[in-house]
């Protein structure tokens, strides 16, 4: 089975403070594994899926190459990264309390998504549902402390 996970939180579990917004804004690792045949790209939605925050994107990434299984820390904004970002990354930042935040990744029968950067978030999922192989999701949650 298609599976995310990042070596740095387990599903549904607490993600560190520095991948925060307002501490080091860090993308934290994360890798796939049994991608599905006929993979020719990925894509990569991080969104905060607390009620209150409507699914503000925090991260849209098209363009992964099909030989890639993982995304190691810090990888977002970097200037040759490998992918598109669509929306450069921007951790998480609850008005307080603690909120869900989703990755999904998107396995694609295409090796473009076809979206520009800064496209919204539902031209991302409706280019991405189109070439859909197959889509996995990892659940982090994070809390305000400060």
């Amino acid at each position: 089975m298609f599976t995310l996970k990042s070596p740095a939180f387990d599903d549904g579990q607490e993600m560190a403070q520095k991948y925060g917004k307002r501490i080091q804004n860090v993308s934290p690792p994360l890798e796939w594994d049994e991608v599905p045949e006929g993979t020719r790209s990925f894509a990569l939605e991080f969104v905060d899926i607390h009620p209150v925050a409507t699914d503000f994107v925090h991260w849209l990434v098209a363009d992964i190459g099909p030989e890639v299984t993982s995304i190691s820390e810090g990888t977002a904004g970097g200037s040759s990264p490998g992918f598109t970002e669509i929306k450069s990354y921007e951790g998480p930042f609850p008005p307080a309390g603690t909120h869900d935040y989703q990755f999904t990744l998107y396995a694609l029968s295409t090796d473009r998504l076809g979206v520009r950067p800064g496209a919204k978030l539902q031209d991302f999922r409706k280019a991405a549902e189109e070439n859909l192989l197959s889509k996995t999701a990892l659940v982090g949650k994070f809390t305000k402390i400060r």
